[in-house]
């Protein structure tokens, strides 16, 4: 049974929602990658065209760049890597049956992965998962707090197994950065919906309500939320939506480029 297409709660007067239903297929993207990291450039690119492909055709593919940390001893230290990044993607080996992690890796729908780079195996993917319906049906409404550093978000769900989240992600484009040390020394990498605030919330019952924070320098032009149902026992993605970030400006500054 679908939900109710009504407004939820408008927590703002520029709330936005968003909605995903059954027979609306999708495909969440998950990168890991580093910017010390040589072979992650291209992987970086390939992402990229596809954030602008979504943007262009409103197919829903939602990209998520995972930037992890096991590059930084090597030499340079990625402002945007987490360990808790890199956990995820320990994880998913796990669940996948895999004995490694690498970069650049991409997992569709938490089921399959592909190596970042290689654009038709990764397109052929994205492909199969927009042809499957979602196994879950998604409602997204979220504003800006008062504060202008946190964001008001509300889900409502239906059809979700026991043992399911909600992965709530702000993601941010047009990001670049002067690298001066490491494999990638002397470039300049330039990232889109890198993950800039991610978080898990255990779901119990038909509605989720959180408050999001956001990070200290984002450009809220170039940013979205992506709110993505996840089966933890199996990894899997159910169902996904997003809400741009674009109506409330920029944060906190937000810089073009940063290196050293």
């Amino acid at each position: 049974m679908m939900l109710t297409r009504g407004v939820l709660l408008l927590l703002s007067a520029l709330a936005f929602t968003g909605s995903v239903w059954a027979g609306e297929g999708f495909a969440v993207v998950e990168l890991f990658t580093s910017e010390g990291c040589s072979s992650c450039p291209p992987a970086d690119r390939v992402l990229s065209e596809l954030v602008a492909n979504a943007d262009t055709t409103g197919r829903p593919i939602y990209c998520l760049a995972f930037h992890v940390d096991s590059w930084d001893r090597l030499g340079w230290a990625d402002r945007f890597a987490s360990p808790e990044y890199s956990e995820r993607q320990r994880r998913y080996a796990s669940a996948l049956g895999e004995s490694r992690v690498y970069t650049p890796q991409a997992i569709i729908n938490g089921s399959v992965d592909v190596v970042g780079s290689n654009r038709r195996r990764l397109v052929d993917a994205i492909d199969d998962a927009l042809d499957e319906d979602p196994e879950a049906d998604l409602e997204l409404t979220v504003a800006v707090g008062s504060d202008e550093r946190s964001l008001e978000v509300e889900v409502t769900v239906e059809g979700v197994p026991p043992g399911t989240v909600l992965n709530l992600a702000v993601v941010e484009r047009a990001l670049a950065t002067d690298v001066g040390r490491g494999e990638n020394a002397g470039r300049t990498l330039r990232h889109d919906n890198v993950v800039r605030a991610f978080e898990s919330h255990t779901v119990a019952g038909d509605a989720v309500a959180v408050t999001v924070n956001l990070a200290r320098q984002i450009d809220r032009r170039n940013a979205s939320l992506i709110a993505y149902l996840q089966d933890l026992q199996t990894m899997r993605v159910l169902a996904a939506t997003t809400a741009p970030l674009s109506e409330w400006g920029t944060a906190a500054g937000g810089q073009e480029a940063a290196g050293s």
